[in-house]
């Protein structure tokens, strides 16, 4: 079997049902043919990005401009920021936590739309609030329609150092389901697959910036807990220490800006939403939620047994993730298993956070196009690898089925043991090479 050019463009000479390599060496196999080309990647990916694009602009245009009725509201959840901004401009930020201002602002959104349960509570921490404040300055429509282009173009201007030699086509990138999936639900997981995105493309040559992008991640915490052990255990010492000192710098001028009490309040509201909705599944979110907690919860298992075997798995993916890093194997796949450690890790978790894997999707990807070794292992990549694409949708479209369980739940998890195996074989060919260089 021939080696593959590690300049190669990835997908359109790996992603194949027949190795074409093996026709030049055996009989009987010159007809056979790749069914899965770049050009078709492109033209499928182009396809969905233009239709994507159509159901997002035909639907604010039913909404806003031809005012017709039973058009639900785009960017629903981002109603929760606007209001949010809305009430903290009038009344100070910490109207924001007042249920009955909040509640009565989405619901003047809502006028002659379809409601059904229309609250959304703020639960997020002081430091997102300086970035939603001032939203309200601008109508609802402007206002969200800004929020998502700066964060569809933060994440993917973010990608650039990952997209280097082509290893997915850009279109592929820009039409990533989980993209437009967060763009339909108005959030901010944009934003943080963005910082997430530029922390590790920066580290290697800006590892300053890269704590800092990391640091900010302290808009939702729970999201960049992991990101200052990583860089401990790969010795980026100077991208922990800054990650570090943003954080608590960020932290520190929400307090001031915003008033310390503010952050007694988003704990309070924090507590109350962890026991009631994350622990008892008040609002019916374990059906969105694919996390191994949500899914233990939904068949009925216990609060401690959920949170025990959520936990156990959390624990052993940290540790084989932070062996990885230690190890400084390969930076594609330290990448990736960080990413994924960090989804899997959350017992709370909704579908829109899955914009999260176009991340190890474009870096598997780059791994699999750059180096060499068996077409079948690289098919078994990319085959996860579009699993993993077509994910965001396919958790998206669960939520219709209130009774079904998010069976995405099992995808960081599987993906993420696969990527550690190839570590580890990763770093014991290279230890085999430098014997043998030795000797």
């Amino acid at each position: 079997m021939t080696d593959v050019d590690a300049s190669a463009p990835a997908i359109s000479d790996a992603v194949d049902v027949v190795d074409t390599s093996d026709a030049i060496h055996k009989p009987g196999t010159a007809g056979r043919t790749r069914w899965l080309t770049r050009e078709r990647i492109v033209l499928y990916s182009a396809a969905l990005l233009l239709s994507q694009t159509a159901l997002i602009g035909i639907w604010a245009v039913a909404c806003w401009g031809l005012h017709a009725r039973g058009v639900p509201l785009p960017g629903s959840d981002f109603r929760v920021f606007w209001c949010t901004s809305r009430v903290s401009l009038g009344d100070g930020a910490a109207a924001a936590f007042d249920q009955q201002r909040l509640s009565a602002c989405e619901a003047a959104l809502h006028a002659g739309m379809p409601t059904g349960n229309t609250f959304g509570p703020w639960i997020y921490p002081p430091t997102f609030h300086l970035f939603v404040y001032p939203l309200a300055l601008l109508p609802y429509a402007i206002s969200y329609a800004l929020f998502m282009s700066i964060g569809v173009a933060g994440c993917l201007i973010a990608c650039i150092p990952a997209m280097k030699r082509n290893p997915l086509p850009w279109v592929s990138a820009a039409a990533f389901p989980g993209i437009w999936v967060a763009m339909a639900c108005g959030q901010n997981s944009l934003l943080t697959p963005g910082l997430a995105a530029a922390a590790l493309g920066l580290l290697e040559s800006f590892p300053i910036w890269a704590g800092v992008c990391a640091g900010l991640l302290v808009i939702k915490p729970q999201l960049a807990i992991l990101f200052p052990l990583f860089f401990l255990c790969g010795r980026h010492h100077r991208a922990c220490a800054a990650t570090v000192l943003t954080a608590v710098l960020f932290c520190a001028a929400s307090g001031l800006l915003a008033g310390w009490s503010l952050w007694t309040r988003f704990f309070q509201t924090a507590a109350w939403f962890r026991d009631a909705v994350l622990e008892h599944g008040d609002g019916g979110l374990w059906h969105a939620m694919p996390t191994l907690f949500a899914f233990s919860r939904q068949l009925g298992a216990g609060i401690g047994v959920a949170y025990a075997l959520h936990a156990g798995v959390a624990i052993t993916a940290v540790a084989g993730t932070a062996v990885v890093w230690a190890r400084r194997s390969n930076p594609d796949l330290r990448a990736a298993a960080a990413v994924l450690c960090t989804l899997l890790v959350q017992p709370y978790l909704v579908y829109y956070d899955l914009a999260w894997l176009l991340l190890p999707i474009i870096h598997v990807c780059r791994h699999a196009s750059t180096r060499h070794g068996p077409e079948r292992q690289k098919r078994i990549e990319y085959v996860v690898a579009t699993l993993a694409w077509l994910t965001p949708l396919v958790s998206f479209m669960q939520v219709f089925r209130a009774s079904s369980a998010q069976w995405a739940a099992f995808l960081p998890l599987a993906w993420l043991g696969l990527i550690l195996v190839q570590a580890f074989r990763y770093d014991a060919r290279h230890s085999a090479r430098a014997q043998d260089a030795a000797a």
